[in-house]
């Protein structure tokens, strides 16, 4: 494995996610008790991502062949994966359907990418070739040199979550491994 570069040029990650949110102005003839509107800013940070599963212990044996560390908290009902930026989370579909409806039906594009970001092109190729002898995997195509100066390949899960491994000119990873994209 190589060593990650250094951030792009003039992406401050770090200090942005340290720093305090900038203070909001009150509006006009308000007191200092009055709520504060607008202006306020959302921590920079995914953290979480869930992905409603239709087949938890089907989907849980396909991402363990990743070799990602695993909560203590993974269960027959739920099962969470570590990475550098952000948990994985699988959990069954049938938990989220009063609140957002049933999932998109089998073969249907769910509207997301996730992706594997790597430090360089023959990272890439090495998780293909790994990747390659995972079950229940669907891999669309070799390796390839992307237009925008990086490599990669894409794949689908068992249930059609998409997914891309890739490498990108000019990225650059923090301390925990987390994407830095200029």
């Amino acid at each position: 494995m190589s060593d990650p570069k250094p951030p792009a040029e003039g992406a401050d990650v770090g200090s942005f996610l340290r720093e305090p949110p900038p203070e909001t102005k009150l509006s006009r003839g308000s007191s200092e008790d009055a709520p504060r509107t607008g202006g306020g800013r959302i921590p920079a940070r995914t953290s979480f991502v869930t992905l409603a599963v239709r087949d938890l212990a089907v989907m849980a044996r396909f991402y363990r062949q990743f070799g990602w560390p695993e909560s203590k908290f993974s269960d027959d009902s739920f099962v969470a994966f570590q990475t550098s930026g952000a948990v994985l989370g699988l959990f069954p579909a049938k938990n989220y359907e009063a609140e957002f409806g049933g999932p998109p039906a089998p073969g249907v594009f769910k509207g997301f990418v996730l992706a594997i970001n790597l430090e360089d092109a023959a990272r890439v190729d090495a998780v293909y070739e790994t990747m390659k002898r995972f079950d229940g995997i669907r891999i669309s195509a070799e390796p390839k040199d992307l237009s925008f100066g990086g490599r990669g390949f894409d794949f689908l899960d068992p249930e059609g979550n998409a997914w891309e491994v890739v490498w990108a000119e000019d990225t650059s990873f923090d301390e925990r491994g987390g994407l830095i994209f200029p």
